[in-house]
């Protein structure tokens, strides 16, 4: 699977967010079927999404849009920390998203550090106007003691030695996403990574994880996938994950790693449509049978 791969049959857009930042999406698959946001992870762009858009399960039942975050892939690059640490930059970079692709109640599929762009729209926004949320391993709570052991490579992404931040890459893409060293993908997921500024990224790791309480109170469908062998975040967050929200969706890939969508994606697919088609019960879902209470 190649970026050239993932973009076949994707069309390419750019917005212009609310600061002036240049976002730059694509959109495929139905675009009558059920509207999807798929936001990729730290240092790395839409590309790591292409399994997953390979899926002709995918592509025939959904309108999949898949941006770049800012400071990513072909998306702008802000001069200045303010323009990665306030959240409502991010907030905003996926409302003109979902604004320009003319989605009507998407369901966004946030993957590690995109669960913080979700969760900061979220906090601006609301989520009357979302389906529902699918989060990946995500940032989200500030549970540390579900970090896993090789977590310890997204600050070694940011180091100061490029030699470094050079081997913490490879690590990332071979050992943390599985994807073979002889592989196509590990040429395109590295050029990804080296476009995402390493000044930039530390500008992005300065704010804290405090979403918690925003969590608590989610009113929305909810899922969360983790794989089995995560090395960045453990199975054991989705417990966590469960206890604030105890109508979530929980679903572990045995034998996947921090990217269970790369892993199986066929499976990763298939819990998608369900979660869509038979969202799993919320607060807001309850208050819409019973609109008196």
């Amino acid at each position: 699977m190649t970026m050239v791969a993932f973009e076949r049959g994707f069309e390419r857009h750019t917005s212009k967010s609310e600061d002036g930042c240049r976002i730059a999406w694509w959109s495929g698959g139905n675009r009558a079927g059920r509207p999807v946001v798929l936001l990729h992870g730290f240092a790395l762009d839409h590309s790591v999404w292409a399994p997953l858009c390979a899926q002709p399960l995918l592509l025939d039942s959904c309108h999949v849009v898949v941006p770049d975050l800012r400071g990513h892939g072909a998306s702008g690059r802000m001069a200045t920390p303010d323009g990665y640490t306030d959240g409502a930059a991010w907030a905003a970079d996926l409302d003109v998203v979902i604004r320009d692709a003319g989605l009507v109640r998407p369901t966004v599929v946030a993957w590690s550090f995109g669960g913080r762009s979700v969760l900061d729209h979220v906090r601006r926004y609301g989520s009357d106007h979302l389906h529902g949320i699918l989060f990946v391993a995500a940032a989200s709570l500030a549970h540390f003691a579900s970090a896993g052991p090789v977590h310890s490579l997204l600050e070694a992404l940011c180091a100061e030695q490029a030699m470094e931040v050079a081997a913490a890459t490879e690590r990332f893409i071979i050992e943390v996403l599985g994807v073979p060293r002889e592989a196509g993908d590990v040429a395109v997921l590295t050029a990804a990574a080296l476009r995402c500024e390493v000044e930039h990224r530390r500008w992005m790791r300065r704010r804290a994880l405090d979403y918690d309480g925003l969590i608590a109170g989610l009113d929305l469908p909810l899922m969360w996938v983790n794989g089995e062998h995560d090395g960045i975040v453990l199975p054991s967050r989705a417990q966590v994950f469960r206890e604030l929200l105890p109508d979530a969706r929980i679903s572990i890939h045995a034998g996947a790693r921090h990217a269970p969508f790369r892993d199986d994606p066929a499976r990763f697919a298939r819990e998608l449509l369900d979660f869509i088609t038979d969202p799993p019960p919320c607060r807001r879902a309850a208050a819409d049978l019973h609109p008196d209470h």
